[in-house]
């Protein structure tokens, strides 16, 4: 949902405003991403979870974990680690398990609820 809520129209805007690629455009990629991360940090939501009423939150306690896990476990460690040839769809699968966590929320401790 991010992706579409986010992605998708700053490649619209760099597919119909070169700006994005020579000029203030990489600011405004960065200005996203930031974003989301202050999001993430503060409500364990980004946008696009917002949109469909799911945040992220601590396993153990129920409440947003803030920073280490929602944004440098979750988004930045699985990030390095999604270098790994066939991780992201391994990722992706294990949301299918009975528990219905990714390999990112057992990095963080983490999982997906209501909000």
């Amino acid at each position: 949902m991010d992706g579409i809520v986010l992605v998708v129209p700053v490649v619209l805007f760099a597919v119909v405003t070169p700006l994005l690629v020579h000029g203030p455009g990489r600011e405004t990629v960065a200005s996203v991403f930031i974003f989301q991360m202050v999001l993430l940090t503060k409500d364990g939501q980004t946008v696009g979870k917002k949109v469909l009423g799911i945040r992220i939150v601590k396993m153990d306690t129920g409440e947003n974990g803030g920073f280490v896990p929602n944004v440098l476990l979750r988004l930045i460690v699985n990030g390095l680690i999604g270098v790994i040839p066939l991780y992201g769809l391994v990722d992706i699968l294990f949301i299918f398990r009975s528990v219905r966590r990714c390999i990112h929320d057992l990095i963080a401790g983490t999982q997906v609820v209501d909000a």
